[in-house]
């Protein structure tokens, strides 16, 4: 089975996409996952709200400097998995060709087969999202951890029967 190419999508690269990312790391250490931020500021380490986010949810992402988010990350991707609506607005405007396989992470676990219905651009507007925890002290950004381990962890599930074709 091969397993699917992921990459995670935020505002700043500095949270929700980071911590995602390490928590496929640690579970699912031979699958391929990346992240970047739609409105990042390249080469920012993490901040001591972050680390402490990742700390709570037993995870670290040493080394970790924010990406802005570009083509060649959406290159040889499965899924593009954002937190926002926007984040996914964004990603139709500038890379349609990533369309069909970019979502918010909500609506991944509202759907339990693949491929993922088609996304409407009238849909964007509706789609769940995972609030972002940036101008919040450390206990917002536990909080956005541990809802965002959560979700990993039945959705990580669900991608151990990605299809393989």
């Amino acid at each position: 089975m091969t397993a699917p190419r992921l990459l995670f999508v935020c505002t700043g690269n500095a949270t929700r996409s980071v911590i995602a990312e390490a928590l496929v790391r640690r579970d699912r250490p031979d699958w391929p996952v990346y992240s970047a931020g739609t409105w990042a500021i390249p080469g920012l380490p993490s901040s001591r709200r972050t680390l402490a986010a990742l700390e709570s949810v037993n995870v670290g992402a040493p080394g970790h400097r924010s990406r802005t988010l570009t083509a060649e990350h959406l290159q040889d991707i499965d899924l593009a998995i954002a937190f926002e609506r926007d984040h996914v607005s964004y990603i139709r405007a500038r890379f349609p060709e990533a369309a069909p396989y970019a979502t918010t992470l909500p609506r991944l676990l509202m759907h339990d087969a693949w491929p993922l219905p088609d996304l409407s651009l009238d849909a964007v507007r509706d789609l769940p999202e995972v609030d972002d925890p940036a101008g919040g002290d450390i206990d917002d950004f536990v909080e956005c951890a541990q809802r965002i381990a959560s979700d990993m962890s039945v959705l990580l599930a669900r991608l151990d029967a990605w299809p393989t074709t």
